[in-house]
């Protein structure tokens, strides 16, 4: 299975009735194409260079333009959902298991969604939860403020998990800061398995027993967020608006999931 982004990014743009025109072939006054488009926003998220010392054939401000119009179109949404949809066809079985997590990115110049993280020198921060497969595929993304606790976001995971993954028996790993009497009780009433180890002052530390041979293999969700972070635009965060940011999140794991796709294809 191929997938390429620069095809399926041009599909969706062509093929979302409020912008198409714009980048249609016959409209005379388009001065850039849509593919050096899609090249040169593909540069940026890799470069990590700001708008303003962009090094291309098509001015900043102009990109940025078009890179406005994609993110009110939903386009790197889309493109992400192509991508993961294209994913569970193919390679997702009746048995998934599935990893939670969240890491923090550093603020540098947001005004939305940002707060003060205790763990990180009390600074200003947004925080990205995140949700794989065993193989590391990102299946569902969350935004918060640096202040909130991760539980905030672990049921959103799982409606995102049993809409998704409808017909799919599912076994949730996370650590011990999701762990909590009503998290396991939600997870039993959807028959959902779960490998998520009290914390010492519970009640039920002594008697919650689980694979730690599994559990060890959740390390795979932290290898995801340091691939994510060597994309250079997602290691700080620069954009004022998280709407932005939050679009080269989902362009950033289009990247890393079309490579993890790639190398099951070896």
């Amino acid at each position: 299975m191929n997938f390429s982004i620069e095809n399926e990014f041009r599909n969706i743009v062509l093929n979302t009735k409020n912008i198409k025109n714009t980048y249609n072939t016959k409209h005379t006054h388009t001065k850039h194409t849509l593919d050096l488009i899609i090249h040169e926003i593909l540069y940026f998220l890799k470069s990590g260079n700001s708008w303003a010392n962009l090094r291309s054939p098509i001015k900043s401000k102009t990109l940025y333009w078009h890179f406005s119009r994609f993110v009110k179109q939903d386009v790197f949404t889309k493109l992400f959902s192509k991508i993961r949809n294209t994913y569970i066809k193919k390679y997702v079985s009746d048995q998934s298991t599935l990893l939670i997590d969240s890491t923090v990115i550093f603020n540098k110049g947001g005004s939305n969604k940002i707060g003060r993280n205790k763990f990180w020198r009390n600074k200003k921060c947004t925080k990205i939860s995140l949700m794989t497969d065993m193989n590391g595929f990102p299946l569902s993304i969350f935004f918060m403020k640096g202040n909130y606790h991760d539980n905030k976001v672990f049921n959103k995971h799982i409606q995102d998990a049993i809409i998704i993954l409808p017909k799919t028996q599912k076994t949730v790993l996370a650590d011990k800061a999701y762990s909590s009497k009503q998290t396991y009780e939600s997870l039993d009433e959807k028959n959902i398995k779960h490998i998520i180890p009290p914390r010492k002052n519970m009640k039920m530390y002594s008697e919650y027993k689980y694979d730690k041979q599994l559990y060890v293999k959740r390390i795979k969700v932290e290898h995801i967020f340091g691939r994510l972070k060597i994309i250079k635009r997602i290691t700080n965060r620069y954009d004022k608006l998280l709407r932005n940011y939050t679009a080269f999140v989902y362009l950033a794991f289009t990247v890393v999931a079309n490579n993890i796709i790639k190398k099951l294809n070896e």
